[in-house]
């Protein structure tokens, strides 16, 4: 079974990387401001936090527009590079508002699938039926 996302499609998915760049953007805008009072380079600082914030823009704008594939395949929720084997899940909570289902594991792990995100109710449904049969 294999369903696909967008970020910019999902309210928590968007709300994640947004809030991820505008974190980045000032620590930038920050350490802008500590250069600027310390070094009086107020030029070379400004164009370099410029410089920064676009790329940080640029990045944004990419991730959000990422197709990302989820994949479940030999008892596995696969998203690469993560790996979640179902005998691992022990509960999962369902937002259907948000169209989310975070997956909570008897051993969590830094590398593994613990938020699966949907753009397509179909997609939603089958996964959710799948997660019944495996799990009850």
């Amino acid at each position: 079974m294999i369903w696909s996302y967008r970020a910019v499609n999902n309210r928590v998915a968007r709300r994640k990387w947004l809030a991820l760049s505008f974190c980045l953007i000032g620590i930038g805008l920050i350490y802008t401001i500590f250069r600027i009072l310390y070094s009086g380079k107020v030029f070379s600082s400004l164009a370099v936090f410029t410089i920064f914030a676009l790329m940080v823009f640029l990045y944004t704008v990419i991730t959000l527009g990422k197709v990302r594939y989820y994949f479940i395949e030999d008892n596995e929720i696969v998203y690469k590079p993560f790996k979640t084997k179902i005998e691992d899940v022990e509960r999962y909570e369902v937002d259907r508002d948000n169209m989310i289902i975070r997956l909570k594991l008897k051993n969590p792990k830094i590398f593994a699938v613990k938020t699966l995100y949907f753009d397509k109710e179909e997609e939603f449904q089958d996964v959710l039926r799948f997660l019944r049969r495996m799990l009850g």
